[in-house]
């Protein structure tokens, strides 16, 4: 089903969005649009021509380019997790054909354009300060990526990326389709001993997806029937556990997490935690999640072979099976896992047992 964005439909979701301001002024952008019952990018286009500009879809040139800004927060999240790292953009490399995007530094992304369509330049009046950020989304109008700007960014710099990536067409003219739920050609016909054989000969944790592909299957499918010693539930509460005691032995851990059409990494220590209602955040100053624990479904511990030995890792679903979080031991590539990481998990999953 597709939705055509106009000039009218806008009129009438910014008077709702106004209305529902008026009674919770602190709700966020996403929660009013679930609430009102439409896309983040609506509502962001009620402001079109005022705080909101269209850029291009130069989307990978773009994340090129905002290098030159300096120090920049960039945002990636789903419905459970936030996922915020200060840094810079450095050398942003565009890959496969323009499929891809790969960026290493203290920004660490893995970008699958093929899910980006809109991308906007925000500036929000917030009293005595202004906030500046491009905001990329998915053609349903979900947002995938956020940049904002930091008290560390060049705001002349950024004004020039802003001017040279602006559209030259500013009106609505824009739909909106529903993406459908991934769909597997084998799911719920996996047989264990095919879905074991195939993990046993995985010689690279990034082989994994090409064998879910190969066998048709889904991440979940596969962790149910491989095995407990290579993929083990573990009760919901190992989900922040694990966070806890990487920050209590001072493990350096690596935090994966994402949407579909991009993946975002920590890798480090992390120093402060705090909890806030149903939302667990690590708060260190270069480095923010926060993560809804009262809102997922399933903890996996998942062990898979490399040619460097075993590699685990902790991943969190929710309830339409959707990966949320990856938590995995400091590790570059072509080096064995860190013993403290193992020896952490072997602590949850002791625990468990």
């Amino acid at each position: 089903m597709a939705t055509d964005i106009t000039a009218h439909s806008l009129e009438t979701l910014k008077s709702s969005w106004n209305a529902l301001i008026q009674e919770q002024p602190k709700l966020r952008i996403r929660n009013a649009a679930e609430e009102i019952g439409c896309s983040e990018l609506e509502l962001l286009l009620t402001s079109l021509g005022d705080t909101v500009t269209l850029l291009n879809e130069q989307h990978g040139a773009l994340l090129q380019a905002i290098e030159q800004a300096g120090e920049v927060m960039a945002l990636t999240r789903n419905d459970q997790v936030v996922h915020e790292k200060h840094g810079v953009y450095t050398d942003f490399k565009v890959t496969g054909k323009g499929a891809m995007g790969i960026c290493l530094g203290a920004i660490d992304l893995r970008v699958f354009f093929g899910q980006w369509k809109t991308a906007v330049s925000v500036t929000e009046n917030l009293g005595e300060s202004t906030r500046r950020s491009i905001q990329f989304f998915d053609r349903s109008g979900s947002a995938l990526h956020k940049i904002y700007c930091t008290a560390n960014t060049q705001l002349e710099a950024w004004e020039r990326i802003i001017t040279e990536f602006t559209a030259s067409d500013q009106g609505i003219n824009l739909t909106l389709e529903q993406i459908p739920a991934p769909s597997y050609e084998n799911q719920g016909q996996g047989k264990p001993e095919q879905i074991r054989k195939e993990w046993e000969a995985l010689k690279d944790v990034h082989h994994f997806q090409a064998m879910l592909k190969r066998l048709g299957i889904s991440r979940t499918e596969a962790l149910e029937k491989v095995g407990r010693d290579y993929a083990q539930p573990l009760p919901l509460s190992k989900a922040e556990e694990v966070l806890a005691k990487a920050q209590e032995r001072q493990v350096p851990i690596m935090v994966f997490v994402g949407n579909r059409g991009i993946v975002q990494i920590h890798t480090g220590t992390i120093q402060k935690l705090l909890r806030t209602g149903p939302w667990f955040n690590i708060l260190d100053p270069d480095f923010n999640l926060h993560f809804n624990t009262e809102s997922i479904a399933k903890v996996w511990l998942v062990r898979r072979p490399t040619a460097e030995g075993i590699i685990t890792s902790v991943e969190v679903y929710n309830d339409k099976d959707e990966l949320v979080i990856t938590l995995f031991g400091e590790r570059k590539p072509g080096i064995p896992e860190r013993e403290d990481w193992q020896a952490l998990v072997e602590t949850l999953e002791g625990e468990a047992a």
